[in-house]
């Protein structure tokens, strides 16, 4: 359901909002039917699924809350949100392999 409220309550109203929409839904329908598949097979793929998904829902959610009224906008909070998500997938857990690698090193 947030999905929805921000895709149609941020995204579509603006064109550059509409052209991600378009290029993520391609994207998107690419693999998801082989993804649902899997979870219907497996309850522990599932939960996985949804706590991998969980932190990039947060921060779609706060798009619910911005004040979107220009292109400008939603492009400033598309790239924060994009880089915030890169923080949160990528570098923290680059960081967490690193120090537990020095850990492993240092013993």
């Amino acid at each position: 359901q947030l999905l929805r409220e921000v895709r149609d309550n941020s995204l579509y109203q603006t064109s550059s909002g509409t052209a991600f929409m378009a290029g993520f839904n391609e994207f998107y329908y690419s693999f998801s039917p082989t993804i649902s598949d899997w979870e219907r097979q497996s309850p522990v793929f599932r939960d996985m699924v949804r706590i991998s998904l969980t932190p990039m829902l947060s921060t779609l959610s706060i798009l619910n809350h911005a004040n979107i009224d220009s292109e400008s906008a939603i492009l400033g909070y598309g790239i924060a949100i994009i880089l915030l998500n890169s923080v949160i997938y990528m570098v923290a857990p680059a960081m967490v392999l690193l120090v537990i690698k020095n850990k492993i090193k240092s013993r």
